[in-house]
């Protein structure tokens, strides 16, 4: 789930939470240090890539169909990535609420934890900058790929999806 061998504890918390995905959704977390200020999309579109694995190559139309970034917060804009992803969410047409279930893995027991992590790994005073992409295969599968960037260098991604129907 990450391309590199040692992970700070935000990213490896991440990889715990989602671990297993849910039932019906995929998710990938990947982790990367860059030189400081490297454009982000190109590397989140070679984590799509990495996440579709073999797929990639034998449907590469198909994916790319749905690829455009839909959210960028602009810097006024209060850091909250869960309602960044919720908000990306609803305008490629998914449920709010259902997905919303599934990728925070909402239970009782774990709602709070999964803002803890996401917020430790995307709202950190130290990133700056956030994207969202939407990925997927036309109506079949429908997803979000999270992507940001620290003043490290350090990149940070979530890429999520979900069958539908």
């Amino acid at each position: 789930m990450s391309s590199s061998a040692k992970v700070p504890q935000y990213v490896q918390d991440l990889i715990d939470f989602y671990s297993p995905p849910s039932e019906g959704a995929g998710v990938a977390i990947f982790y990367e240090v860059t030189s400081p200020g490297v454009d982000l999309e190109p590397v989140a579109l070679r984590h799509y890539q990495n996440f579709l694995g073999q797929k990639w190559e034998q449907r590469l139309e198909s994916w790319m169909r749905s690829w455009k970034r839909v959210y960028k917060p602009t810097r006024d804009v209060k850091p909250d990535f869960v309602a960044h992803m919720t908000v990306s969410a609803m305008l490629i047409g998914n449920d709010s609420l259902k997905w919303r279930q599934k990728f925070l893995k909402i239970n009782y027991e774990n709602y709070v934890q999964a803002y803890d992590v996401l917020n430790a790994g995307f709202d950190s005073p130290e990133v700056e900058d956030v994207r969202v992409y939407t990925i997927g295969e036309d109506e079949k599968i429908k997803g979000l790929l999270g992507i940001s960037r620290r003043s490290s260098g350090e990149i940070l991604t979530l890429a999520f999806w979900e069958e539908q129907g």
